[in-house]
């Protein structure tokens, strides 16, 4: 006798996805993973948000254990935890009642991978994890390594897919984790190419300024607001969260606060500032994960010039290519960054080649 399931899909983000999607404004569809496709051809789908436990129905007693699990998990292991902000009767109930589990990063895979493999006991479920900097982990303490191995293994056992969005990383995976090799997909980020296709047709002297977007913290906020107060000739606007204002050293910055996740700007008006921006910058520090990687296919989409810094972990090193639709730096030294920017930033013939090819690229 088949199973019954409530749900095709559930799908479980961080928050601020439900009302994006329920919102009317024009925006990208990438990080839904593809919930409007499925959507659209007829499929019973359902949403969970790491904000799904805030206002309803776990008790106080429960509330504090689960505060106290996701403390001291994250402690013990240097892992990522959403117990407390996802965990609820509803929630589990509704992932029991769903064929298919998809988590859009590994901390909420991680957190729920456990009820999953219970579940599992009982019914068949697919467990699909979306990761990017899963395997990025630095060493700490022996105690701390030990148990994250353990997590890490139980976790691997029980998930179906592991989806990885930037080659590096699953490279890097398939060499050290051989025995789940066949749990391991790479499917490279992609942009909803309908909504990022220029919208402006601005010749690049109509463009001005440099961008920074972002908050993922792997990328190098100190250096770009040093690099902002070496030019001061060059406008720069930064969107962000981390980045304060009385953090800023200049006066040639603009700094307007952004979160995609809280909606401070709307996906057009992001999409504005790329294409009025002659260059977009981002510093990243030297991990595997592949932090930038939205917003510099975001930019290159558009043909606005990406410059980055060249780490272990970008995330297409066979499709880019240094001067031909991007610019890669080989570290985060000041001086390197300062000295490449006023090189090229009037060096209108370098950055119209890099827009055209970088525009292929993308679509």
């Amino acid at each position: 006798m088949p199973e019954k399931y409530k749900f095709d899909i559930t799908y479980v983000y961080g928050n601020g996805r439900k009302i994006k999607l329920e919102s009317k404004n024009p925006q990208g569809k990438e990080f839904f993973y593809g919930y409007p496709y499925f959507l659209n051809k007829g499929y019973k789908l359902n949403i969970l948000e790491t904000n799904n436990a805030r206002d309803l129905d776990n008790s106080k007693l429960t509330k504090i254990v689960l505060r106290f699990l996701d403390k001291y998990l994250s402690k013990l292991t240097k892992l990522t935890f959403y117990l407390k902000s996802l965990i609820t009767k509803q929630a589990l109930a509704d992932l029991y009642s769903s064929k298919n589990i998809v988590t859009s990063n590994h901390g909420i895979g991680m957190t729920l991978f456990i009820y999953v493999k219970i579940f599992k006991l009982f019914r068949k479920i697919n467990y699909i994890v979306i990761i990017s900097g899963l395997f990025a982990m630095k060493q700490t303490n022996i105690v701390s390594n030990i148990l994250r191995k353990i997590v890490l293994s139980l976790f691997l056992s029980t998930v179906d897919r592991l989806i990885f969005t930037n080659r590096s990383e699953y490279e890097y995976a398939i060499k050290n984790y051989e025995k789940f090799n066949d749990r391991f997909v790479c499917i490279p980020f992609c942009l909803d190419l309908e909504f990022w296709k220029p919208s402006l047709d601005l010749e690049i002297t109509e463009k001005e300024g440099v961008l920074f977007i972002g908050n993922n913290g792997h990328r190098d906020f100190n250096l770009v607001v040093d690099i902002a107060e070496k030019l001061p000739n060059i406008e720069f606007t930064f969107i962000t969260k981390i980045i304060k204002d009385e953090d800023i050293k200049s006066d040639n910055v603009k700094n307007i606060m952004g979160d995609w996740n809280a909606n401070y700007l709307s996906d057009e008006e992001i999409k504005d500032f790329y294409e009025k921006a002659r260059m977009v910058i981002l510093p990243i520090n030297n991990t595997l994960v592949s932090s930038g990687q939205s917003a510099g296919l975001q930019s290159a989409s558009v043909g606005t010039t990406v410059l980055t810094s060249k780490t272990i972990g970008f995330w297409d090193y066979k499709s880019y290519k240094d001067k031909e639709n991007i610019i890669f730096l080989e570290n985060n030294n000041l001086d390197l960054w300062v000295n490449k920017i006023e090189e090229i930033y009037n060096d209108t013939d370098l950055l119209s080649r890099i827009s055209v090819n970088s525009k292929k690229i993308s679509n």
